[in-house]
């Protein structure tokens, strides 16, 4: 099966039903059915091939979530640009993945010209409300101006989209994804995740990630309807769930947080809401009591995964939340596999360890990436066996819960997004008068984790914590960059010469229970 069936049966079946809504524009299904093969053709009709690669930078929108349909029914492939990255960091993403067009829209189209020239790219298509800028292609007299062509998607394991994620090697990596990944992933979601043609779901999370972009086509198989917010804001939240009736969201645990502390939050009627996912790092547990003492109609479940395993992969259902057949400790774990998805905890050589014994998440199925864009060596090393080595330590139970207590890879999660150690360094290192730098991640109360950078100065030089984070705004986005600089005169080094990150996070972490927030 491919992602263009899931619109094409909702289309059939619920075709007089509301798709999406974006400010005050409602679509039905079956608009949205006649709408993306046209969008499709009048792609194609600029010279884009089967197999080529289009970007977008953008804001989450109704007409991002048509994009996403008529790219795979053209036969082209996605590549969702982080709207949270700096132009350096998506310049090398155009330039990785070699695309031929980048649809931008009015947030980004100001950004266009910077990115078209690190990247020359063949056509420019402007999605946004205002006036289309000149010598952009506009994305609705693409719609307009060409007929409806057929599906074109070629086969079930056929390159999708692109999604790039932060790497270990200080420079992004695309996840390739197929029709296959995603179909499974959407499946996986209605099975686990309660969603159904009744479900008015709130967008907030970005379509750049999979957090935002799982969902989305997930729904579009349910027949559900998508409220689109351009990106995560309390009050547009809290807005839209009144207005629209929304009963499912989903939140990384400092969204929660921001709404439950924000002053206008008893100001609104959220009670619609019957599930809340929520994920991307761990759910501090007075924020989780909080939420559940202010928010009674609100069933929450977590949900765990990565973009290399087409986000979800580990789920603990809401009963789990409270005493009951396993007891109350269950409330500390993930979850267990959710359908489909086969998991094991191994140790560094691939064998599985017993039940209580610390190791590796490695995960099997038919959601698991296709691999890294033009990085074979790379995949090979997360992909062995046919299991995909995740790079978070865990351990799981005898009822197959499973407890995250640690990465083995050196990452930090700071209000949700994936912060690579190495990409920070890198910029940190680029400042003039750093010598040496480590960046950890060390315990937050607001964001769950913070990133630091140790940093020794060069001989006879000098900088300040501020010149330096301001420093690294210039090459990366603002949330990878450090919150907090500390100067010592020597970093902890093995006896090979390593700097010893476990030494620098122990004081940080001393006395909780697992090292990661």
């Amino acid at each position: 099966m491919q992602l263009t069936q899931c619109l094409a049966r909702a289309a059939q079946t619920r075709s007089r039903h509301v798709a999406t809504v974006y400010n005050d524009r409602q679509r039905t299904w079956g608009e949205v059915g006649k709408r993306v093969p046209r969008l499709a053709a009048g792609l194609r009709r600029l010279g884009l091939q089967p197999g080529d690669r289009l970007a977008v930078l953008a804001l989450n929108s109704d007409n991002y979530l048509e994009l996403f349909f008529a790219a795979a029914w053209a036969g082209l492939v996605i590549v969702p640009l982080n709207t949270r990255w700096a132009v350096p960091e998506n310049l090398y993403s155009l330039h990785d993945a070699g695309c031929a067009a980048l649809v931008v829209d009015d947030t980004f189209s100001s950004q266009a010209g910077e990115l078209c020239a690190g990247h020359p790219v063949a056509h420019l298509v402007h999605m946004g409300e205002a006036p289309v800028p000149p010598g952009m292609h506009a994305y609705e007299g693409l719609i307009e101006q060409h007929e409806p062509m057929p599906d074109d998607c070629p086969h079930d394991d056929a390159l999708c989209g692109i999604y790039y994620t932060g790497g270990t090697t200080g420079q992004p990596k695309g996840v390739m994804l197929s029709h296959t990944n995603f179909v499974a992933s959407s499946i996986n979601w209605i099975a686990t995740l309660h969603f159904s043609d009744q479900t008015v779901y709130l967008h907030s999370a970005g379509f750049f990630h999979l957090a935002g972009a799982s969902p989305a086509f997930a729904l579009t198989m349910a027949g559900g309807t998508h409220v689109c917010l351009p990106k995560f804001d309390a009050v547009l939240a809290f807005e839209a769930i009144q207005k629209h009736r929304i009963n499912y969201v989903l939140f990384v645990p400092t969204m929660i947080n921001m709404m439950l502390n924000h002053p206008d939050f008893a100001r609104y009627d959220l009670s619609s809401v019957r599930y809340c996912e929520y994920g991307a790092s761990p759910m501090p547990d007075a924020v989780l009591t909080a939420a559940i003492e202010k928010l009674p109609s609100w069933e929450f479940i977590q949900g765990y995964g990565m973009t290399e395993t087409a986000a979800l992969t580990v789920s603990l259902p809401w009963r789990y939340h409270f005493d009951g057949e396993h007891g109350k400790a269950k409330r500390q774990a993930a979850g267990r596999a959710s359908y489909g998805v086969d998991l094991k905890i191994v140790d560094a050589g691939g064998n599985e360890l017993p039940r209580g014994t610390p190791g590796e998440i490695a995960v099997r199925g038919s959601q698991v990436m296709l691999g890294y864009w033009n990085k074979p060596e790379a995949t090979a090393a997360v992909i062995r066996n046919g299991w995909m080595h995740t790079g978070d330590g865990a351990w799981m139970d005898e009822d197959g819960f499973v407890y995250i207590v640690d990465r083995v890879k050196d990452m930090i999660i700071s209000g949700g997004e994936n912060i690579y150690s190495r990409e920070v360094e890198n910029a940190v290192h680029a400042h003039p008068a750093v010598r040496e730098c480590a960046v950890i991640g060390v315990p937050d109360e607001k964001w769950g984790e913070a990133v630091l950078a140790v940093v020794t100065l060069k001989a006879g030089r000098y900088a300040t914590a501020e010149e330096i984070i301001a420093h690294c705004r210039t090459l990366i986005a603002n949330y990878k960059c450090p919150r907090h600089v500390e100067f010592r005169d020597e970093l902890p080094l093995s006896g090979a010469g390593k700097i010893l990150k476990n030494v620098l996070r122990e004081p940080y972490w001393q006395g909780r229970r697992r090292a990661v927030n």
